[in-house]
C-alpha cells in the first residue's frame, strides 16, 4: 500500500487519534472508578455517605475544569492546528494521572490530601477539555464523502476502550485483599499512565494536520479569536451542541460512577462483579460506537439518535430493577443493554453531528465550548446528583427520572436543528 495515498493517510490518522483517545480516557475514567471505591475513605477519612459525596464532588471538579480546557485548546486548535493540541493534552493528562498515584492520603497529611487531589483533577479536566474535539475533528475532517459519521465515531470509541482498560486494570487490583488494595493496590492503575501516555505520544507524533485546517492556513482565513467569532456568528450551534451531549453525559456517568457506588454500598454487590460487568459491556462499545456512527451516515443523525433516546427512556427503570436482583448475570445483561445499545446509539453519531454545526474556522472552539460546558453541567455532576437524590428520597425512582429529563433535553437540541448527514 502506498504510504502517501489519501486512504493510507486516513488510516494512520484514525489509528493515531484513537490510540491517543484510549490513553486519555483511561486516565480520566480511572478517576471516576477510584472516586466511587477508594477516595472517600483514603482522602476524606470516612466511609460515610458524606465522604462519598465529597469524593464525587472532586470527580465533578474535573468536569467543571473542562470548559476552561475547551476554550483554551479550542482557541489553539483553530489557531495552530488540531495535531499540536492533541500532543499537549495527552502529556498533561498523563502526568496529572500518574501523580494521583503518588499522592499521600488523609491519614498522612490531613486536609492537604484532598486539596492536592483536586488540583490534579483540575489538570485532568483542562486536558480532556480539548481531547474529544481534537481527536474527532482530526478524523471527521479527513473523512471521505458520506462517511463522516463512521470516521468521527472511530476515535470516539476510544472513550469506551479507555473505560474498558481502566475497569479491567482496576478490577484486577480490586481482587487484592482489602488492606493491600487500600494501601497500595489502587495506586498501580494510576502509575501505569506514565508508560501508556508515552506510547500514545509516540503514535500521535507521526500524523499530519487535517487538509481542512491546512487550506484555512494557506488561504489566510483563520480568525483571531475563534470562540468569540463562534459565539457571535453561531450562538445557536454552541447551545445545540451542549444540548446534544446532555443525555450521554447524564446516563453515561450515572452508569460508570453512581451505579458502582450504589450497587456496592446499598445492594451489597461485590466490587469485582460491578467492575467486570461494566468493563465487558463497555468492551462491546468498541464495535457498537462506529456501527451507530455508520448507521447515522445511512439513515441520518437525527433518526439514529432518536432511536437511542427512545430505548434509553424505555430501559432506565428495568435497568435499576435488574441491578436490584443482585444476580451477576442480570447485572451483566443490564449493562450490555445500557451501554453499547442505549448510550452508544446516541453517542456514536455525536462527533459528526456536533462538528457539522460549525464552520471550519471556528469548529474546534465551537465544538469544545459547547460539549465541555455540557460536561461540566451534566456529566461531572451526575454521580453527585444521583447520590443526593437517593439519599434524600430513599428511592431510585428520582434517579431514573433524572435520566429521562436528560434524554428530553437532548431530543429538543437534536430536533430543533436540521439533518446534516447529507451536507
Amino acid at each position: 500500500m502506498n504510504p502517501h495515498s489519501p486512504a493510507e493517510k486516513r488510516r494512520r490518522t484514525m489509528l493515531a487519534s484513537t490510540v491517543g483517545t484510549v490513553m486519555e480516557w483511561y486516565d480520566f475514567n480511572l478517576y471516576g472508578l477510584a472516586s466511587a471505591l477508594v477516595f472517600g475513605p483514603l482522602f476524606f477519612g470516612s466511609t460515610s455517605t458524606g465522604a462519598t459525596l465529597a469524593s464525587f464532588a472532586t470527580f465533578a471538579v474535573g468536569f467543571a475544569a473542562r470548559p476552561i480546557g475547551g476554550v483554551l485548546f479550542g482557541h489553539l486548535g483553530d489557531r495552530i492546528g488540531r495535531k499540536q493540541v492533541l500532543l499537549i493534552t495527552l502529556l498533561v493528562m498523563g502526568l496529572a494521572t500518574a501523580l494521583v498515584g503518588l499522592l499521600p492520603t488523609h491519614a498522612a497529611i490531613g486536609v492537604w490530601a484532598p486539596v492536592l487531589l483536586i488540583v490534579l483533577r483540575v489538570a485532568q479536566g483542562v486536558a480532556v477539555g480539548g481531547e474529544f474535539a481534537g481527536a474527532t475533528l482530526l478524523t471527521v475532517e479527513n473523512a471521505p464523502p458520506g462517511r463522516r459519521g463512521l470516521y468521527g465515531a472511530v476515535p470516539a470509541m476510544g472513550t469506551g476502550a479507555g473505560f474498558v482498560l481502566a475497569s479491567a486494570v482496576f478490577g484486577l487490583v480490586s481482587m487484592l485483599p482489602d488492606d493491600a488494595f487500600l494501601s497500595w493496590g489502587w495506586r498501580v492503575p494510576f502509575l501505569l499512565s506514565f508508560g501508556l501516555v508515552l506510547f500514545g505520544f509516540w503514535v500521535r507524533r507521526g500524523i499530519e494536520e487535517t487538509p481542512v485546517f491546512t487550506e484555512l492556513e494557506d488561504a489566510g482565513e483563520k480568525v483571531r479569536f475563534p470562540i468569540l467569532h463562534a459565539l457571535r456568528t453561531a450562538p445557536g450551534a454552541v447551545v445545540r451542541t451542549l444540548g446534544i451531549t446532555v443525555s450521554g453525559f447524564v446516563w453515561g456517568y450515572l452508569i460508570q460512577a453512581f451505579t458502582l457506588a450504589y450497587a456496592t454500598a446499598e445492594l451489597g454487590v461485590p466490587k469485582s462483579t460491578m467492575l467486570w460487568s461494566i468493563a465487558l459491556a463497555s468492551a462491546l462499545s468498541i464495535g457498537t460506537v462506529p456501527l451507530w456512527g455508520l448507521l447515522s451516515d445511512l439513515i441520518g443523525r437525527r433518526t439514529t439518535v432518536a432511536i437511542g433516546l427512545g430505548m434509553t427512556v424505555l430501559f432506565v427503570f428495568p435497568f435499576f430493577e435488574m441491578l436490584q436482583t443482585r444476580n451477576t448475570w442480570a447485572i451483566f445483561l443490564a449493562y450490555v443493554i445500557a451501554i453499547p445499545i442505549c448510550k452508544d446509539m446516541v453517542f456514536g453519531p455525536q462527533a459528526a453531528l456536533v462538528a457539522e454545526q460549525f464552520d471550519a474556522k471556528v469548529r474546534f472552539s465551537g465544538v469544545s465550548a459547547g460539549r465541555e460546558l455540557g460536561g461540566a453541567l451534566f456529566g461531572g455532576t451526575a454521580p453527585f446528583i444521583g447520590t443526593a437524590l437517593l439519599a434524600s428520597t430513599g428511592s431510585i425512582t428520582p434517579v431514573a427520572l433524572y435520566v429521562v429529563a436528560g434524554c428530553a433535553l437532548t431530543a429538543l437540541a437534536v430536533f430543533t436543528g436540521r439533518e446534516t448527514a447529507r451536507d
